[in-house]
C-alpha cells in the first residue's frame, strides 16, 4: 500500500545512506463534496459487541478505540499515514533510530499537555510482563522489546526515550519497513501514568477513569455497556476539523430491530446479517466493506483431553478437517455475504510485491490445502484413524456467542460430521468477552477465532504462529517455521525479493501442516445513510475512524 510516507519504507528497503527528515501530512483537509453540512451533527450506529475496556495495554481489539485514541500518526484514506501527535520526525541513516517532534499543543482531554514521557510510560507498560498485554508482540523489532516482554530485561531497557518534553526517540533492533503504519495503531498511543496509578484495576473500565488523546472522548459509559457516547475532545490539537457533536454506538439487540431502526431513520448505519444481505443488496444505501481479517479454526495442540489431543496432533486429521470444509458453501449459507474463500493464511489486498505488484495472497503456495475436497478429506481421515487405531472421535468447537459465529459454527459442525465418518463435533458457546481469556488459558480443543491485520505486511499474519507469540494459543511448535519468521523479521533492510520469498515459504509451511485452518476473509455488509460522510474505512489496522465524519443536509 502506498502513502505519502510509503517512500520512507522504500528507502529503508533500499538501505538508506543518509539521514532524512519528514514533515507529516496533516489529515485536516476536509472535503464537503456531497453537500452542505446539516445543523444536527449527531450520529447513531450499531455494532455487534460492546466495548469492555479503554485500557490500550489490555484491550484485545482496537477497532472501537480509534476515534478516541491517537498516537504519533493516524491512518487516513487508503491507509495513508497522516499526522497525529507528531508534527515531524527524522530517521537515522541506518533506519534504526527515529526522533519524533511532538506538537506543542498536544493535550489530553482534561487539558493537560501530552509529553514524550507519556509515550515512554505507555510503551513500557504494554510490554511489561506483569501487564500481560495480548498485543505486546507488536513491539517486536523495537530494541530489547522481546527480552523485556520475556522478563529478562527491565522495562527501562526498551528502546524508547524522552529526549525532552516534546522530543521522543525510538531505537529499533532492525529496520521495519511498515513502522510508520504500525505507529498509527492505538496500541502505540500515550497513556497518563497518574490516571493508571489513581484507578488501578478500575483504570479504563468507565468513561471517567481514562484520559483521551484523540478527537473524541467517551461519556456515559462503563465496561460492557450496551451503549456508549463520544463527544469532541475540547483540547484536541485538530478540533477545528472534528464535526460531529455526538457519536452514539449501540450494541445490536437483534438484526431485525436494527434494520427497523435504520429504516425509521433512528440510526445512520447498521450491519446486515444472514438473509438480510440478499434481501437488501439492491438498495442504493447498501455497501460492502472487506477487511484483512481471516477467520479460522485454531487447534489446541496441548488440550487436556487425551483423545482430542492425539487427533489434533495428527497432521492427516487436520488436513482432513480443512479439506472437508466447503468454504463457498459456508459463505453462501451461513454468512450470505461477500466474504472471500481463502487462498492461504494471508488475506487478499493486504500487501503487494514492490517489483511485480503481485498480491501476496495470489502467490501463496498452499492454496490446495484450504479448498474443500471431500474425496481427499475421506482418504486423509482414514489415514488418521488407522494411525491412531481408532474410528470414533469427539471434538468440541468453542465459539463466541454472537449471531454470525453461531451460524458459522453450526455450518462447520454439519460439514465435518457429514464428511468425516465417525467424527462428532460439539459446540461450546461462550460470551465474546470471555473468549480471549479462555483461549490464552488453553481451555478449548478447537476454537473459532480470527486474526485481523495490524499493518499492511504478510508478517502481521505469519508472526502469530511462532512459539513466542501470545496469539499462538494452541502452542503449535515448528522450529523451521520459527527460524524462517525470525529471518523475515531481521532482514527488513536487506533484499526485498529475498524477504518476499521467505514469507511465501513460511506461509506454505504453515498451510501444508495446517497448523491453523483458514475459513474465510471477512467482508461485512451494511446499510449506511448517504448523508453520513467523512468516515475513514481501511482494510488493515483499525477499521472505522469518525474523526472527520459529518452529516449533510
Amino acid at each position: 500500500m502506498k502513502s505519502k510516507l510509503g517512500l520512507l519504507g522504500l528507502l529503508v528497503m533500499l538501505t538508506t545512506l543518509t539521514a532524512c527528515t519528514s514533515q507529516l501530512a496533516n489529515s485536516n483537509k476536509t472535503s464537503d463534496s456531497k453537500g452542505i453540512m446539516s445543523q444536527n451533527q449527531t450520529v447513531t450506529i450499531t455494532e455487534q459487541s460492546p466495548l469492555s475496556t479503554v485500557d490500550i495495554s489490555k484491550v484485545a481489539s482496537f477497532t472501537k478505540l480509534r476515534s478516541s485514541t491517537e498516537g504519533l500518526f493516524r491512518l487516513g484514506k487508503n491507509s495513508h499515514v497522516n499526522a497525529g501527535l507528531a508534527k515531524s520526525y527524522t530517521v537515522s541513516k541506518n533506519a534504526k533510530v527515529y526522533t519524533f517532534n511532538l506538537r506543542q499543543n498536544a493535550r489530553w482531554s482534561d487539558g493537560e499537555p501530552i509529553t514524550a514521557s507519556d509515550f515512554v510510560y505507555s510503551w513500557q507498560r504494554s510490554v511489561a510482563p506483569k501487564t500481560r498485554s495480548v498485543n505486546a508482540g507488536l513491539f517486536t523489532g523495537i530494541k530489547n522489546a522481546t527480552q523485556v516482554r520475556k522478563g529478562t530485561l527491565p522495562v527501562s531497557k526498551l528502546g524508547v526515550k524522552a529526549l525532552s518534553k516534546h522530543r521522543l526517540q525510538v531505537t529499533l533492533s532492525h529496520p521495519i519497513v511498515y513502522f510508520e503504519t504500525l505507529l498509527a495503531y492505538p496500541l502505540f498511543a500515550p497513556q497518563h501514568k497518574a490516571m493508571v496509578d489513581r484507578y488501578g484495576n478500575r483504570y479504563g473500565m468507565s468513561a471517567d477513569t481514562q484520559l483521551y488523546s484523540g478527537p473524541f472522548k467517551l461519556v456515559h459509559w462503563k465496561a460492557d455497556s450496551k451503549t456508549r457516547t463520544l463527544v469532541p475532545n475540547p483540547y484536541y490539537w485538530d478540533k477545528a476539523h472534528v464535526y460531529l457533536k455526538r457519536l452514539t454506538i449501540t450494541t445490536q439487540k437483534s438484526p431485525a430491530a436494527s434494520l427497523k431502526a435504520f429504516n425509521a431513520g433512528k440510526i445512520a448505519e447498521t450491519q446486515l446479517i444472514g438473509a438480510q444481505i440478499p434481501a437488501n443488496e439492491d438498495r442504493t444505501d447498501y455497501v460492502v466493506r472487506p477487511f484483512s481479517l481471516m477467520r479460522d479454526i485454531n487447534y489446541n495442540f496441548n488440550t487436556a483431553n487425551k483423545s482430542a489431543k492425539q487427533l489434533i496432533n495428527n497432521r492427516n486429521a487436520r488436513l482432513a478437517i480443512s479439506h472437508a470444509i466447503d468454504r463457498k458453501l459456508l459463505i453462501n449459507t451461513a454468512l450470505q455475504n461477500a466474504s472471500l474463500p481463502p487462498k492461504g493464511f494471508v488475506t487478499v489486498g493486504l500487501s503487494k510485491n514492490n517489483l511485480t505488484h503481485s498480491d501476496f495472497a495470489d502467490q501463496q503456495r498452499g492454496t490446495s490445502y484450504v479448498k474443500g475436497n471431500p474425496s481427499v478429506a475421506k482418504q486423509e481421515w482414514q489415514l488418521a484413524c488407522n494411525q491412531l487405531k481408532q474410528s470414533r472421535f469427539t471434538l468440541t468447537l468453542t465459539i463466541p456467542n454472537d449471531l454470525v459465529s453461531l451460524k458459522v459454527g453450526t455450518n462447520i459442525k454439519q460439514q465435518l460430521m457429514k464428511r468425516l465418518n465417525g467424527l462428532t463435533i460439539n459446540l461450546n458457546t461462550i460470551p465474546s468477552k470471555q473468549l480471549t481469556k479462555q483461549a490464552t488459558q488453553g481451555h478449548y480443543e478447537l476454537l473459532l477465532s480470527g486474526w485481523g491485520a495490524d499493518y499492511p505486511d504478510p508478517l502481521t499474519f505469519l508472526q502469530i504462529m511462532t512459539d513466542n507469540s501470545r496469539h499462538n494459543y494452541g502452542h503449535w511448535q515448528n522450529q523451521t517455521y520459527n527460524e524462517l519468521v525470525d529471518q523475515i523479521s531481521d532482514s527488513q533492510n536487506g533484499n526485498a525479493q529475498t524477504r518476499w520469498e521467505q514469507m511465501l515459504t513460511a506461509e506454505k509451511l504453515l498451510m501444508t501442516q495446517q497448523a491453523i485452518t483458514p475459513l474465510y476473509q471477512q467482508a461485512d455488509s451494511y446499510l449506511t445513510d448517504a448523508k453520513l460522510n467523512g468516515v475513514v474505512h481501511n482494510i488493515s489496522g483499525v477499521v472505522n475512524d469518525y474523526k472527520s465524519a459529518y452529516m449533510v443536509k
